[in-house]
């Protein structure tokens, strides 16, 4: 079977790869049939971040080549005109920037939740969720206190009971 797949280059920290027709039983960076291209993840531009030849692509597609997962992204991404990368990209930076304020302010996105309109419903409501809360936990530090002084009584028991067993010990020995 021959595969479509990545080759890795470049130094640690700063990857290159070479997209490249391969039998699908060799290396990652070993033989190759065919360089269709190149992936530079860190340019700063879209004609330096991906080069691929989409003849020979479609060629080998037609062939049978079974791209892996990523190299059939960047070849759908190599199709994509450079308007239509350029929204794409744009979208993409909005989205991660849209998780990286929630996972910072988880709170105010939450808050935000509520409509406006039914205010007063919503106002009643907290109210009603808030009075059970305390005297939940009014409770449970109760419930929390009394075991524990059982297991005290429990605990010194013991001891005392070992106490008079070695003082038994000890008298059997001095006899």
């Amino acid at each position: 079977m021959i595969k479509i797949r990545l080759q890795r280059h470049g130094a640690r920290h700063a990857p290159f790869y070479r997209m490249v027709v391969a039998p699908a039983q060799s290396r990652r960076d070993g033989r190759f049939i065919e360089v269709l291209g190149t992936y530079n993840p860190q340019s700063s531009s879209r004609d330096r971040e991906l080069d691929l030849k989409m003849d020979r692509v479609d060629h080998w597609l037609e062939v049978g080549a079974q791209p892996t997962d990523t190299a059939n992204s960047l070849i759908r991404q190599g199709r994509l005109s450079p308007e239509e990368w350029l929204k794409r990209t744009e979208s993409k930076a909005k989205a991660k920037a849209a998780r990286a304020a929630k996972k910072k302010n988880p709170a105010p996105v939450v808050e935000e939740a509520p409509v406006e309109a039914p205010a007063e419903e919503a106002a009643d409501e907290p109210k009603a969720e808030e009075a059970p809360a305390p005297e939940a936990k009014e409770e449970a530090p109760a419930e929390e206190k009394a075991p524990e002084p059982e297991a005290e009584e429990a605990a010194k028991p013991e001891p005392e009971a070992k106490a008079e067993d070695k003082a038994e010990e000890k008298e059997g020995k001095e006899s």
